[in-house]
């Protein structure tokens, strides 16, 4: 008899022992059911038995889509009861490349992520499902999930590596020449603007300990970097981070201290230092609104007359529109004091970004922000007082299934052109993006 058979058969035994005894001498007992494939590997399942199960569903070859996609299921719930995440993932995210409006494959997936976890991965699938309205109870589990997340979250880090082709890197005009009181001057090349090719790096790492069952430390440190052929390109900032954090039902308040450094063609630019806010509530299980603030003090190396407070406060929503798709909307909205008049601005933007996930770990990212920035004074140079109005569009493509040591590729393409009062603060670039990155 083979091994088939013979679970067949106790599987049989397992559903006449749960059926009701017919009365002594009854002929009008019922008949045994056969089961399939599925049937029987559920019933495995449910029994304890995972390899039995797996080896059942595994060989399986149900008739439509329909059988397809459950023996797919089933073999993902006997991987995450067998303790193997991963395996579970690759069943749940192929079936969901199929039909992403399943959103009880969703559920399990974003469970299989927390399981393996990659709490980011669990937090989007998890917020993605709340967007297609499930009844109140599977509402409540789904956010108790997400607590959980935030509860158990006491590290993270991202690492990031680019190469960037752009036409006019320095951000200059691309006027051969200017009018400054009605006569013409000749730029010199360090004025204009040139090609060249960067290469970016940022990277940066917070610690989140608790200090109780809802208040938690706050340290993160953060690095960033532009760096060209030409040095007096380079760009790069460095930023540290503590306080404390407060959590809340659906909401979270934080708040500390920042201190920066900044480097401009390698010599050091500038230092700053001031506190920190940041609020999170969620308005609905789709609906989300963040508002942070900061002031620093600024103190430049070699431009004393630039030293001043910079202030910003950013309120931004963001919208889960689908199983997939969500939309962030934010606003930029800062002020600069200087000891020169004509270096202290204010400046307001907004900016809309839309993230659409494929089912075959594709993510694309459109981006487009507008900012206009007014000085406070006449520049002594032009007798104008400075006015820019900076337009930028941007689209980002990444792939997580071609992802090597953790590492996910990307390409992005950006446009930017910054108008301006003062012609030797127009310009545009196009910048093209080839990198990878990593989140742990």
């Amino acid at each position: 008899m083979s091994v088939r058979a013979l679970l067949a058969g106790a599987a049989c035994l397992l559903l006449l022992l749960a059926m009701p005894q017919a009365a002594t001498g009854d002929a009008t007992a019922p008949p045994v059911a056969i089961l399939d494939d599925l049937q029987l590997g559920r019933l495995l399942m449910q029994a304890g038995r995972l390899d039995d199960a797996r080896a059942v569903l595994a060989r399986a070859q149900p008739t439509g889509e329909a059988g397809e996609i459950e023996r797919r299921f089933l073999l993902g719930r006997v991987a995450m009861l067998r303790g193997e995440p991963r395996e579970a993932i690759a069943l749940f995210e192929s079936i969901l490349a199929v039909h992403p409006d399943l959103t009880r494959v969703r559920l399990e997936l974003a469970a299989a992520y927390l399981a393996a976890g990659r709490d980011r991965e669990a937090r989007r699938h998890f917020e993605a499902a709340l967007a297609d309205r499930p009844p109140p109870s599977v509402e409540t589990a789904v956010q108790d999930f997400l607590d959980h997340i935030d509860a158990r979250k006491g590290w993270s880090a991202a690492l990031s590596f680019a190469l960037a082709p752009e036409t006019n890197p320095n951000k200059r005009t691309g006027q051969s020449t200017v009018r400054i009181g009605g006569v013409p001057f000749v730029l010199d090349e360090d004025a204009k603007a040139a090609s060249g090719t960067g290469l970016f790096v940022s990277s940066g790492l917070s610690f989140t300990p608790a200090l109780g069952d809802d208040t938690r430390a706050v340290l993160a440190a953060s690095a960033a970097g532009r760096l060209y052929r030409r040095s007096s390109w380079n760009d790069i900032t460095g930023e540290g981070e503590f306080g404390l954090a407060r959590l809340f039902d659906r909401a979270s308040l934080s708040g500390g201290l920042r201190i920066g450094r900044r480097w401009l063609a390698n010599r050091t630019y500038s230092d700053s230092a001031g506190p920190w806010v940041r609020g999170r509530i969620g308005l609905s299980s789709a609906l989300s609104f963040v508002l942070s603030a900061d002031a620093d003090a600024v103190r430049h190396d070699d431009f004393p007359d630039r030293d001043g407070w910079r202030f910003g406060v950013r309120p931004n929503l963001h919208q889960a529109l689908g199983d997939r798709t969500s939309l962030e909307v934010a606003l930029d909205l800062g002020a600069t004091t200087a000891r020169a008049k004509r270096h202290a601005n204010r400046a307001a933007g907004i900016r809309i970004a839309l993230h659409h996930a494929f089912g075959n770990g594709l993510t694309v990212a459109p981006e487009v922000s507008l900012r206009r920035q007014r000085y406070g004074a006449p520049d002594p140079l032009f007798g104008k007082t400075r006015i820019d109005t900076n337009t930028s569009l941007s689209v980002n493509v990444l792939h997580r299934r071609l992802e090597y040591m953790g590492f996910a590729p990307y390409i992005g393409y950006s446009y930017e052109i910054n108008r301006s009062t003062l012609p030797l603060h127009a310009y545009r670039n196009h910048a093209v993006v080839l990198g990878v990155s990593r989140s742990f």
